[in-house]
């Protein structure tokens, strides 16, 4: 995309869109169903068979058949037992009018019988199935037809479609493919990203930090980022400003056999920058500069064949623009869709300033009686990353907009849970 020798700035959206249409979902691969949480199926799931595969009883009770109502005033009544029926059971047993056999929860219904009363509402209130089953049970109250039975099929019928590809798996669909014996499915397998800092001012965890020096905290940011989207980091480590040795973090990564390279500073327009300048000589520059705050000096390319993101060094502005550009690839890499972000409108409470270019400033969101109230936190400064431990959303300022007043609404991108 040209923009007009990298002197004007695309819109997020423009930016955005460019950057998303040149991945697609990565391959699949086949894992057991335990290896499944969080990936995202390549497959539908049709259901082999009925849920539940048997009319069961979902109390413990005595199932039993009622061909009469009990005359007027009388809720009692005292019947034979003749059979005792364990979760698990396979014996026939067939149930007369006038009869009734112990059942547990999850035992298939006897034939015969069109309800079940819990033992509460008898005379023999033992759930302990080691209790030895008595010779006759009386009723204390008599429970409508259909009470307490769980239906073949009342939660799935077969041949139900129950999953379609792109499904983001999560505990309780695990629960339901282990209900229909699903021992392995398809799944897009784990995109590859590697990540690396740029920087001679930075200093590796563990090692003393110099003076004029700094640790490095974007990579580990950005890791912990791409592992909270179920993808598979690398990370590199901290790459010198120097050609040679900046040349050498991007040909680890393609040995890594990386599906994205993401990188930190080194994009703006310092005599050290060597990152675009590689992009342009080694593959191809497509985008540098969004207009935006904080993030703008963004760049998307390929570095020979393997696409390339490079965030901004501030650590507001690499987190703001993972947020913004990052995840929605990893989510296009990994099968799904649509970025679906939890976003709701939040009424201001006090007002908030910019310079015009589309504004992601770190608040509090708090629900409220009568809907959502923000207020912004820490200071706004894009090296702060305290302010952004303390928010729990990103306000979002549209271009164009300077300045909203106290009340006015706003977008929120929603990053951690609510303040009531």
């Amino acid at each position: 995309m040209k923009q007009d020798q990298w002197t004007s700035l695309l819109s997020v959206d423009e930016a955005r869109s460019e950057i998303l249409k040149s991945f697609m979902p990565v391959d699949t691969t086949t894992v057991q169903l335990h290896q499944a949480l969080h990936r995202v199926l390549a497959e539908e799931i049709v259901a082999p068979f009925d849920l539940p595969r048997f009319t069961n009883s979902s109390v413990d009770g005595f199932a039993f058949r009622l061909d009469k109502k009990p005359h007027a005033g009388n809720q009692k009544m005292r019947l034979p037992v003749i059979g005792d029926i364990p979760a698990g059971s396979t014996d026939r047993i067939r149930i007369l009018p006038g009869q009734a056999a112990r059942i547990l929860t999850g035992a298939a219904l006897p034939a015969g019988a069109d309800r079940v009363v819990p033992v509460e509402d008898t005379d023999f209130p033992y759930r302990d199935p080691s209790t030895q089953a008595p010779d006759y049970v009386t009723l204390i109250r008599i429970p409508e037809k259909g009470a307490n039975i769980r239906p073949r099929g009342q939660d799935v019928a077969k041949g139900t479609r129950i999953f379609l590809p792109k499904r983001q798996l999560n505990p309780g669909d695990i629960g339901l493919l282990a209900m229909i014996g699903k021992l392995h499915v398809l799944v897009h397998r784990q995109p590859r990203i590697a990540i690396f800092s740029s920087g001679d001012e930075l200093t590796a965890l563990g090692r003393r930090l110099p003076k004029g020096k700094i640790y490095d905290a974007n990579s580990h940011m950005l890791q912990a980022l791409v592992d909270e989207s179920t993808c598979q980091p690398f990370n590199l480590g901290i790459a010198r400003d120097q050609p040679e040795n900046i040349r050498a973090f991007f040909e680890r990564a393609v040995k890594k056999k990386a599906d994205l390279i993401l990188t930190t500073a080194g994009v703006s327009v310092g005599v050290f920058d060597y990152v675009r300048k590689f992009l342009e000589e080694e593959g191809q520059l497509k985008i540098w500069r969004v207009n935006m705050r904080p993030g703008k000096p963004l760049t998307f390319g390929y570095y020979r064949s393997t696409p390339v993101i490079s965030l901004p060094g501030n650590p507001v502005s690499a987190f703001v623009g993972f947020q913004v550009f990052v995840r929605p690839v990893l989510r296009k890499l990994m099968g799904m869709e649509s970025d679906h972000r939890p976003t709701l409108r939040a009424r201001l409470d006090a007002p908030i300033q910019s310079d015009g270019r589309e504004t992601y400033l770190r608040g509090v969101v708090r629900k409220q009686a009568d809907g959502y109230s923000a207020s912004l936190c820490g200071h706004q400064g894009s090296g702060n990353l305290f302010s952004l431990v303390q928010a729990n959303a990103l306000l979002i300022l549209p271009s164009g907009v300077q300045s909203l007043p106290a009340g006015a609404e706003v977008d929120a991108w929603i990053l951690t849970d609510l303040i009531e």
